[in-house]
């Protein structure tokens, strides 16, 4: 676990910015909040917790704080991995995305495995992802106003599917793509706009899309090589 990303914040964070960011993200999980909510989400927000706590625990001690600073600026002094284990390193879009964080502002509607509500995501599948298996799904995007999950945007290792009001599910493979960005509430596949997205924070949409198209672009440079 990297404290830094668990609380969304710089590693150069002083003490103010750590307690504001473990606030803001503690109010966020905190099993209160979850209390009418079914077994599972209550599970999902009591893990969520307790990574907060681990995290706020090793960076307000200084100890603790420098050795897991030491521990990182060593593992980035180490050598590179020969170039024929770069494909590896980057094998799955799951692997490549793993570690984010998005802002809950005022609610987070950007999920990445293994952190998706499985409540959020039933709703996705039951609406429109009619054949992908939940353990599938490696990004939702809930862009619904209560938070049911029924319209939006599901990412696999294989498609990206979007789904507005009043409309089919448009799928498209990520094998054909290369290239896709969100600019505010519009996203765009190789510059033609693919879904419109009004619940998430627009800065969440920007990182995960920049994220994605660079796995893309590497994989595709990686099967390339290997052909």
């Amino acid at each position: 676990m990297d404290p830094y990303e668990t609380l969304g914040i710089r590693p150069s964070a002083g003490h103010d910015e750590i307690e504001l960011a473990y606030r803001g993200r503690r109010s966020q999980y905190h099993p209160d909040r979850y209390a009418q909510a079914d077994a599972e989400t209550q599970a999902w927000a009591t893990g969520k917790m307790q990574e907060l706590n681990q995290a706020y625990a090793v960076l307000t001690d200084a100890d603790e704080r420098a050795r897991f600073d030491r521990g990182r600026d060593q593992s980035k002094a180490r050598p590179e991995a020969p170039s024929h284990s770069a494909s590896a390193a980057r094998s799955t879009l799951k692997e490549a995305l793993n570690g984010m964080v998005f802002s809950a502002n005022p609610f987070e509607r950007v999920f990445v495995a293994p952190n998706i509500p499985l409540k959020k995501l039933h709703g996705a599948l039951n609406s429109y992802g009619e054949d992908v298996r939940a353990q599938e799904v490696v990004v939702l995007i809930d862009d619904t106003l209560f938070g049911g999950a029924a319209e939006g945007v599901l990412i696999t290792e294989t498609t990206i599917r979007c789904k507005a009001p009043f409309e089919r599910a448009d799928v498209r493979l990520l094998s054909c793509l290369s290239d896709i960005t969100a600019e505010g509430k519009y996203v765009y596949i190789h510059g033609e706009r693919f879904a419109q997205l009004t619940m998430p924070d627009r800065r969440d949409l920007e990182m995960l899309f920049q994220a994605v198209t660079r796995y893309l672009q590497e994989n595709n440079i990686t099967t390339r090589g290997n052909g």
